[in-house]
């Protein structure tokens, strides 16, 4: 069944728009769940404009995610994800204008989703901004070809301007909540994680001061090899902590240096190799990668945690696979591992980077302190790319990777 208001006059209208404004700025400062605000807001806005269906969606670092819809398609709508790229919604949220359309079909237009792209003619959309840029969009839209006006358009971007207000509240909220997670986690790993390699530095040192001339040479070179991977474990907690420090402080700004990435991915491959001897390595890179910006370092980081994490929770004899792609204007990484898999649904994958998150399988297999992926899509985020997880093609096992905008040819020229 359609959601379909009745013809309203213009102080009507007017007078509807002012209370759910009012209502809107009310509850945000009551601290109400920010979807409940949203839906709350789509069931009264019939009172302001004549319409079928409508949602509102969300930015979520690269998609546009439908946190709030109304009408009969809401069920195929609410959770859906729009990855970045050339679209109407993203359009309306880059430009940060409005988009009207009278009439789909007729225009060779249809939208997303099985049961609205059959039905949906009229589709009205306004951005919500934050901090002047595009945070989301509110969208309405009807079977019936033309049926929103200029009046509608101006309507509709006056309650996206009210919603901008509980939206900027739960994202500073959400700011503050990762900004305490990562002091805690800093905390945490000092307290804990770093006392176990530094416990086995110090306890294998003394052995070797009170006995290193009455050891077996076998015994002997098995405390310099404790003592060698406890020290590498401290090193890469260390540089963890770097990383979490900076973004805790809000300032994880890095250098733009040009990075071979070839170089940096054989380079880790080759250190990983002596660190799990029981494991196959292998790197495909092509000749000509292009050069990407970035800090040496970090990148390092980044590969060296996803191929470390691929060998950890991988059986022993297994292969570790990493490739290197150019793909359009961009270097991809791709690890890949025969490890126990990863959660079926995109939403729990994504949560793989999330702060102290660690899949249940991953726990029953190994200890971790649950911030190595966190960190790498920090640093990737700040490179400008993008990190995700999915299941391996035709095999069992996973991929982690991310993408690096390469460098244009006459940057590159210029270096």
């Amino acid at each position: 069944m359609h959601r379909m208001t009745r013809p309203l006059d213009q102080a009507t209208r007017t007078t509807a728009a002012a209370a759910l404004v009012l209502d809107i700025v009310t509850a945000a400062g009551g601290e109400r769940d920010l979807d409940a605000i949203l839906r709350a807001a789509l069931d009264r806005l019939g009172g302001v404009i004549r319409f079928t269906g409508g949602s509102i969606a969300l930015v979520e670092d690269d998609d546009l995610v439908i946190r709030a819809a109304v009408g009969p398609f809401q069920d195929e709508a609410l959770g859906q994800r729009l990855r970045r790229g050339a679209s109407r919604s993203w359009s309306v949220i880059e430009t940060r204008r409005p988009i009207r359309l009278d009439d789909l079909m007729a225009d060779g237009l249809r939208s997303t989703g099985a049961k609205a792209s059959q039905e949906i003619r009229s589709w009205l959309a306004v951005p919500i901004l934050r901090r002047g840029g595009g945070a989301g969009l509110l969208e309405v839209d009807s079977p019936e070809p033309g049926a929103f006006s200029t009046d509608d358009e101006r309507l509709l971007a006056t309650i996206a301007d009210a919603l901008a207000g509980p939206i900027d509240l739960a994202a500073r909220y959400a700011e503050e909540e990762q900004a305490r997670m990562v002091r805690d986690a800093f905390v945490g790993v000092v307290s804990h994680e770093l006392r176990t390699p530094i416990t086995t530095i110090f306890g294998m040192s003394r052995i070797l001061q009170q006995q290193a001339a009455t050891m077996a040479p076998e015994v002997l070179a098995q405390v310099v090899d404790d003592i060698a991977d406890e020290a590498d474990r401290l090193r890469r907690l260390t540089e963890d902590l770097l990383v979490l420090s900076r973004a805790e402080a809000g300032r994880l700004s890095l250098a733009q240096d040009p990075i071979l990435v070839g170089h940096v991915t054989h380079r880790v491959v080759d250190s990983e190799k002596r660190r799990w001897p029981d494991h196959r390595f292998t790197a495909v890179v092509p000749v000509d990668v292009p050069i990407v910006l970035g800090e040496d370092l970090h990148l390092e980081q980044i590969v060296r945690n996803l191929v470390g994490n691929a060998a950890k929770y991988s059986p022993a004899g297994s292969s570790i696979d990493v490739q290197v792609a150019v793909e359009g204007d961009a270097v991809t990484v791709r690890v890949l591992d025969a490890g126990p898999g990863l959660p079926e649904t995109a939403e729990d994958r994504a949560r793989l980077f999330e702060l102290y998150h660690r899949a249940p399988e991953a726990m029953s297999r190994s200890s971790g302190a649950g911030i190595g992926l966190f960190v790498c899509r920090q640093l990737v985020e700040a490179m400008g790319g993008r990190i995700w997880a999915v299941p391996r093609d035709g095999r069992s096992g996973s991929e982690f990777g991310f993408r690096l905008p390469a460098m244009a040819d006459e940057e590159a020229q210029a270096t």
